[in-house]
């Protein structure tokens, strides 16, 4: 390990060139677009809750439903929305831009202390502009801020036995465990000692010592959480629990018969999670894939030498391996998965790509130059259609599209993306420039020999692109097929209150729109547990079909309006109804 003073020297300042690239990149962005999935507006309404309905312990959001996860990120987006006095999609978005501001600056600093400067600040790079924590940097989601929390936990607990030798008592780990088990659950706690305590394993240290150093510290990250758990149980009861059982058990064993009123979802096999990590670090496995054609192959050396390989390992190398691994074990275990579930595992894969990427640039030069075209051709193709759609208007792509889809309402979705391009002439002219600047740097590199010139310019050049996609593609991509103007119309044309607007909220039978509730004020009350005398009533045009099969004897509805709907939040067609009992 390099004495601490020479290593602030050389940590320091890629440290601020990588946090000024990460508020570049993602925090100029996070408040453009609407929201357009059900995820995003439904943590963002939980958070409306707390300010307007004072519910800081057990939100209520749609109708009468609970919020699904615990309440961090909520706490989060309620006090970044307190200035502004509304919830906003970037208060929403905030807590996870600044989680991943904290995982690329944390990942670098801690490769950083023992491997090569060089290796750590590409990792870090490759954590940046890989897909899927860029996706999850920018969206209203609890998971790149449980992301940054478990993997900051993982260092912590690296250190304490590196620097310590697990003396003492950490009381930073079990408090960053507790922030962790605030947002997700208690995965924020077993995760992080079951990688911790198989490393220690690893390490030859006593069983019996590290059960009773874990134990310790599960039980001390417990205190905080088993509060708000006592709290709200005393608030929601018996359903509470059920939700709590459903999360955080019924996901991992696939148990659905909890008694609760939506689908588990997500259930995935086992090969899910490879697929997922091959599509999250796109477009770095591009490179990885070209690289298999240009490698000599070597007879396999046989188990037992890769494994004293692997014990001999630099102990970040052997606690990267470890943590992917076991990360990735963990969450293959259960039927549901996701991909986003896999991001703590991310640093630690960053690292072995990073070292990867350098001995290609080193000893593989045709590699990186293949990958580099590749990176410049898809840079410029995407370049040329923002600018002769976007900025000029000289092609629509409606009519390069229409011949090839043959369904006319994504014809229609891709129209209205066309038309709704909302920044202005110098904002898309600024953004291009810096794309297109950063091609010609990559492809003028090719003139000489290939060095760490030609691979930093395909970061600048990934970066750029994704400049181009978060400042003008999806805001527009978002705002086209956001109900946020269905609402708008709703709510200018009809009386609507939190006491008279109705929906059903049973996600085993019907949709839930919570983009609605969201650009609603979070009105919508339940219609089968209230039965109310009169009001309004929304719903989905395939789902009023099971409603007037139960109601139609007992209620009139008057239909008022339909909508077309074309985000991922709901049904196709969106009614909105009067109604009266008979």
């Amino acid at each position: 390990m390099r004495p601490p003073s020479l290593q602030r020297f050389y940590l320091e300042k890629p440290a601020v060139l990588l946090t000024t690239i990460t508020l570049l990149s993602v925090f100029l962005w996070i408040g453009y677009g609407d929201f357009y999935t059900k995820g995003e507006p439904r943590e963002a309404s939980v958070a409306v809750s707390m300010i307007e309905k004072d519910q800081w312990i057990l939100p209520e959001v749609y109708a009468d439903e609970i919020a699904y996860k615990p309440p961090l990120m909520h706490w989060l987006t309620a006090v970044f929305s307190l200035p502004g006095g509304k919830v906003t999609p970037l208060s929403a978005r905030l807590p996870s831009a600044l989680a991943f501001l904290g995982l690329v600056v944390f990942s670098f600093m801690f490769f950083g202390r023992n491997l090569r400067v060089q290796e750590a600040f590409l990792a870090a790079l490759i954590l940046l502009t890989c897909f899927e924590t860029h996706r999850a940097a920018m969206t209203a989601r609890v998971d790149m801020l449980l992301t940054f929390l478990i993997v900051w936990a993982l260092i912590r607990l690296f250190r304490w036995e590196e620097e310590k030798k697990l003396n003492g008592f950490p009381w930073l780990i079990p408090v960053i465990m507790s922030l962790a088990v605030l947002t997700k659950g208690p995965v924020g706690i077993v995760l992080p000692l079951l990688v911790f305590g198989i490393y220690l394993l690893l390490l030859r240290y006593n069983f019996w010592k590290i059960a009773g150093k874990l134990i310790l510290l599960g039980l001390s990250a417990l205190i905080l959480p088993l509060i708000w758990y006592i709290l709200a149980y005393q608030k929601g009861g018996e359903g509470f629990m059920q939700l709590v059982l459903a999360e955080n058990f019924g996901r991992f064993f696939a148990i659905d018969n909890l008694n609760i009123s939506y689908d588990l979802g997500h259930k995935e096999g086992w090969w899910y999670n490879w697929i997922s990590l091959a599509g999250g670090f796109i477009p770095w496995t591009l490179l990885l894939i070209i690289s298999l054609f240009c490698l000599s192959y070597k007879r396999f050396p046989g188990i037992r030498s890769v494994w004293n390989s692997f014990l001999q390992l630099e102990k970040t190398k052997f606690f990267s391996i470890i943590a992917a691994l076991v990360i990735i074990v963990f969450y293959s275990i259960p039927m549901s998965k996701r991909s986003v579930y896999l991001m703590p595992a991310y640093p630690f894969i960053s690292i072995f790509i990073a070292q990867y990427v350098l001995y290609l640039t080193e000893y593989k030069e045709k590699v990186v130059r293949i990958f580099a075209g590749l990176i410049g051709i898809i840079a410029c193709l995407a370049g040329l259609i923002v600018l002769l759609t976007v900025t000029i208007h000289w092609i629509n792509p409606i009519n390069l599209l229409s011949s090839a889809m043959k369904n006319t309402d994504r014809l229609a979705q891709f129209s209205a993306i066309w038309q709704s391009a909302h920044f202005s002439q110098l904002g898309s002219e600024f953004l291009l420039i810096i794309l297109f600047f950063s091609i010609y740097v990559l492809f003028n590199s090719f003139r000489k020999k290939l060095y760490l010139k030609t691979l930093y310019s395909i970061l600048g050049v990934c970066l750029s692109l994704l400049l181009v996609m978060d400042g003008l593609i999806f805001p527009a991509y978002k705002n086209a097929i956001s109900v946020r103007p269905i609402a708008k119309n709703i709510a200018t044309h009809y009386p609507l209150t939190n006491n008279n607007l109705f929906v059903m909220n049973n996600l085993l039978e019907y949709d839930n729109m919570y983009g609605l509730n969201f650009y609603l004020h979070n009105y919508f009350r339940n219609f089968e547990k209230e039965l109310p005398s009169k009001g309004y009533f929304l719903t989905g045009a395939t789902d009023f079909e099971k409603v007037l099969q139960k109601y139609k004897t007992s209620y009139n509805f008057d239909l008022l309006k339909e909508y077309p709907n074309y985000s991922r939040d709901g049904e196709r067609i969106i009614q909105i109804y009067f109604f009266k009992k008979k």
